[in-house]
């Protein structure tokens, strides 16, 4: 009998044409994308659903258990910092950072002693971290820089979570209207949050600042201030502020996070990282999650004081 190999190869031929017929065509480059940000959206929306429970209950503790929490994100945030700063080789005085960031948080707690405690501690930091680096014996350049950057780390972490706990208060539960004011602050931001992400994602076609932030878009800027308001109106009923104030205030909330998140964004671009650290699954790093709230909680300080004279009593 005489092999046909001409006859093999057409068989093998027509078995390989066949089974490309009945596999299935190859996802496009689109789904796959969709299926990464659905399966990086469950990632973020667990790891959110730990977070606000652990602020609420921060939040509804209100006092020292707040001052505990407060401090802790500050120690995370400052090391986060530290850590993105280190890849440009600036190195700040994070010890003396920390501790005028303490300062601030202390003044929050102790109203009476309020002046004191702040002018002593910006006045303290001042000093030693200028006599550090004079004896560190840095060029004048890194020294003026890393020096900027010690007093810089406590305004932009420290001193808004001051605000936060001159907000809440010292009372205990949900009774006090700092309960509130610091509930709304929270559900604000997270709302525009929400809405900013999800909107730009399904409608977002305009930049909103591409050089800094190319994913933000106007679309989704507009969608989270909806979004923001909603969630004023919502969480600041049991404060009976006058209507025209709560629209505002949503819309100054979503305008101040908004301004947070592109603020850290721009520190990330200097700083030559892509998320300031890895503590929360599907967001990046605490200050990631911070940032928004950091410039929030200006604004709705504000209002508290002069709608709730929150401050005065």
């Amino acid at each position: 009998m005489r092999y046909d190999a001409s006859s093999d190869a057409s068989s093998d031929a027509a078995s390989q044409a066949s089974r490309e017929r009945s596999a299935p065509p190859p996802a496009s480059a689109s789904q796959a994308a969709s299926a990464r940000w659905l399966a990086n959206l469950r990632q973020r929306l667990g790891s959110a659903a730990v977070l606000i429970a652990l602020v609420v209950s921060i939040v509804f503790c209100g006092g020292w258990i707040a001052f505990i929490g407060a401090f802790g994100f500050l120690c995370i945030g400052a090391w986060e910092m530290s850590e993105m700063l280190a890849h440009r080789g600036w190195r700040p005085q994070m010890l003396i950072s920390i501790a005028l960031g303490t300062d601030f948080l202390l003044a929050a707690m102790f109203p009476a002693q309020r002046l004191y405690i702040i002018s002593g501690g910006i006045s303290g930091s001042v000093a030693l971290s200028f006599t550090a680096f004079l004896l560190a014996g840095e060029s004048f350049e890194n020294a003026l820089r890393d020096w900027a950057l010690t007093l810089a780390i406590p305004l932009y972490i420290g001193w808004p979570l001051a605000l936060f706990l001159a907000l809440r208060g010292p009372a205990f539960g949900y009774g006090s209207t700092g309960f509130w004011w610091v509930l709304a602050t929270f559900g604000m931001v997270w709302g525009n949050d929400t809405g900013a992400y999800l909107t730009g994602h399904y409608f977002g076609k305009t930049k909103l600042a591409p050089r800094v932030s190319p994913a933000k878009t106007w679309e989704g800027f507009a969608g989270g201030m909806v979004v923001s308001i909603v969630g004023a109106f919502v969480l600041t009923f049991p404060i009976h502020l006058p209507w025209y104030a709560t629209l505002t205030l949503g819309i100054f909330t979503a305008i101040a996070a908004t301004i947070g998140d592109l603020a850290e964004a721009l520190l990330k671009r200097g700083a030559g990282v892509k998320d300031s650290g890895r503590l929360i699954p599907g967001h990046g790093g605490l200050l990631d999650r911070m940032d928004s709230l950091l410039f929030a909680v200006m604004v709705v300080i504000v209002y508290a004081a002069v709608y709730d004279k929150l401050l005065l009593r």
